[in-house]
């Protein structure tokens, strides 16, 4: 009797995992693609509403960025998309990351 219970559990627990359906694949993040010649990147002040003009280079056409979040509105109803590029100035949040202009760049999933 003991010999079948160590053969059975083993078997049994192959069985289970056979039969498991596969892990279904994480969703592609949403991504932006610049349409725009140049375009500057921006970073918005914690309790403001009125994005500032990051001091890194212009995002250029083609370029990709995975979208974290967006659109933004500002009061002046402008609109920005989140990308997934961290901010790397000195004074922000270690997670802030830098935004771009919804004129010049177009979401796609």
């Amino acid at each position: 009797m003991a010999l079948e219970r160590r053969l059975f559990a083993p078997l049994a627990a192959l069985a289970l995992l056979a039969a498991a359906p596969p892990p279904s694949p994480a969703p592609a993040p949403a991504m932006l693609t610049v349409i725009c010649g140049r375009t500057p990147l921006y970073v918005f002040l914690s309790g403001t509403d009125r994005p500032m003009r990051a001091r890194t280079p212009d995002a250029t056409q083609g370029q990709r960025f995975a979208k974290v979040s967006g659109p933004r509105t500002t009061l002046e109803s402008f609109q920005f998309y989140e990308t997934d590029v961290a901010v790397v100035e000195p004074g922000y949040p270690a997670n802030a990351h830098y935004w771009i202009n919804s004129v010049c760049a177009i979401p796609s999933t």
